[in-house]
C-alpha cells in the first residue's frame, strides 16, 4: 500500500467543492421538505417523503457521473 503524501494546497483547494457540495445538500433538502420533487445527477428522484430516508441513495455529490456517450 501506497503513502500518500499531503500537501497543504489540497486541502485549500478541495476545501472550495466541499463547502459548495454542503450547500447543494442542503438546498436539495430544503426543496424537497417544501414539496419540491428533485431529480439528482444520477436521475434519482428526491422528495418530501424520502429526503431523510436511511434506505434512499447518497445525495453527496463528489463528482459528476459520466454523460451517456452518443455517436
Amino acid at each position: 500500500m501506497s503513502i500518500h503524501n499531503h500537501h497543504p494546497f489540497e486541502n485549500q483547494i478541495f476545501s472550495h467543492f466541499r463547502e459548495q457540495a454542503k450547500q447543494v445538500n442542503g438546498a436539495i433538502k430544503l426543496l424537497a421538505k417544501q414539496g419540491y420533487t428533485v431529480i439528482d445527477l444520477e436521475g434519482q428522484v428526491i422528495t418530501k417523503w424520502n429526503v431523510d430516508d436511511d434506505k434512499k441513495p447518497n445525495i453527496n455529490y463528489k463528482r459528476a457521473p459520466k454523460l451517456p456517450q452518443t455517436q
